[in-house]
């Protein structure tokens, strides 16, 4: 398993050089925040890990609710970055109040916009969230293929989705250093591959006993009586599909996602089922998986 950090200022006075003989594969650098900020360890934090041969990305908080926004965010990024290798991509760091307020298609809009604009920068686009709040909100799929997906799940237990990096703690302690740090893995193989590795090892690190970290690459299946996040996201992508799930209505008319997997639910994934030639018993595996991710896209292509 490669293991990561990321670190900003408030990490002030780690010493980066050290990281790779304390068994640090690779660290994502805070590059800067909002309209003004730029984050002060940066440049040391990114000429000692260069010099000592670590992989590095880079990270940058936004609070942009708009596409517009979002665009000059990810400029002021590669600004910052001022051409420099960053092998493990820029990130949109997606965690601000008024940004998990937006509706999911606002929200997805506007961290497209960043994606894209790094991208077109010659970058390697990335974003990160938490499981419960971006990518509870956010599917991958309509961010495009190349996008790196990090997320944060310090609970027990494996993330919800498939990412390529998943900040597993925040409380991780590094030899020589005092204070906390966020604790990444490697989740991935095309992660892996942008590290130089070519394949997944299927041990957990021995040192995570803080956090459970064990986890499969793989998406459980869903079905009558389950609940939570995921089934919630479910119900999102039928709703938007125009299937009800049995929610509530707003205001103006609009479904929302309950997060309970009951009678309509199920009636609604077995209609989606045959319609995409599915065997129609109401369980939500890969073979169902797959045909919503490809009508995701379908249907985004068409905006």
């Amino acid at each position: 398993m490669k293991k990561g950090i990321d670190i900003s200022s408030y990490q002030k006075g780690l010493d980066v050089s050290t990281l790779r003989g304390k068994g640090i594969d690779f660290v994502i650098l805070k590059i800067g925040e909002g309209r003004t900020l730029t984050d002060p360890c940066f440049d040391q934090f990114y000429s000692e890990a260069v010099k000592t041969g670590i992989s590095v990305g880079a990270y940058f908080y936004s609070y942009a609710t708009t596409t517009v926004e979002a665009i000059r965010d990810a400029q002021r990024a590669l600004i910052l970055a001022n051409e420099r290798s960053l092998p493990l991509g820029i990130y949109m760091d997606v965690e601000d109040s008024s940004q998990l307020a937006l509706s999911d298609s606002s929200l997805t809009a506007v961290v497209k916009a960043w994606c894209d604009t790094i991208r077109a920068g010659g970058y390697r686009p990335g974003a990160y969230g938490s499981d419960d709040n971006l990518w509870a909100k956010v599917g991958p799929s309509y961010l495009g293929e190349d996008v790196l997906i990090w997320d944060a799940k310090w609970s027990s237990g494996r993330p919800h989705l498939v990412c390529d990096i998943w900040q597993y703690t925040k409380r991780l302690t590094v030899q020589g250093y005092s204070g906390p740090i966020d604790g990444d893995n490697a989740m991935s193989v095309r992660f892996l591959a942008l590290l130089g590795e070519h394949e997944v090892a299927s041990e957990p690190p021995p040192d995570q006993s803080v956090e459970e970290t064990s986890f499969t690459l793989r998406i459980p299946s869903l079905q009558y009586g389950d609940f939570g996040d995921m089934v919630k996201a479910l119900q999102g992508e039928l709703i938007a599909f125009g299937y009800s799930c049995g929610g509530k209505k707003d205001w103006r008319g609009a479904e929302k996602p309950d997060g309970i997997f009951g009678a309509v639910t199920k009636e609604s994934v077995q209609k989606f089922q045959r319609a995409h030639d599915i065997t129609a018993d109401g369980v939500v595996r890969a073979d169902t998986r797959a045909a919503l991710i490809c009508a995701e896209v379908k249907q985004y292509a068409k905006t």
